[in-house]
């Protein structure tokens, strides 16, 4: 009887755990893209209070009190953001998620996803 109620259980774990690992992975994608808004947010309080000039680096969104700190990653543990591009003419951004820190979520060819830019918003897939 043991063995029936540990294979049963062995069955059902390997059921479940890919499922709570997908639904963990899908859970850090919601984070990251959430921080990627917070950022475009705040990169659009600067360039409001700048003419409409963003910055040329997003550590000045920590300097002038837009953001607290820069978020990090949740699948990556880091701050990935690390692509930030800005063209002044006309002026516009752009940045993502660096690596394949999402590929659980969104498949093994999502390199540097998601991203946002001023002029297309969340770009996922």
């Amino acid at each position: 009887e043991l063995m029936i109620v540990i294979a049963i259980l062995m069955i059902l774990a390997a059921i479940l755990v890919p499922n709570f690992m997908k639904a963990r992975a899908r859970g850090q994608l919601t984070a990251c893209k959430s921080n990627l808004k917070n950022i475009a947010t705040a990169l659009e309080m600067y360039a409001s209070d700048n003419k409409g000039r963003y910055p040329d680096r997003l550590d000045k969104l920590v300097e002038g009190n837009y953001l607290k700190t820069l978020p990090t990653c949740p699948s990556a543990g880091a701050m990935t953001y690390t692509n930030y591009q800005v063209t002044t003419s006309p002026d516009q951004f752009s940045f993502a998620c660096c690596g394949r820190n999402h590929s659980k979520a969104l498949g093994p060819e999502a390199v540097n996803l998601p991203a946002f830019s001023a002029e297309q918003g969340l770009i996922e897939f």
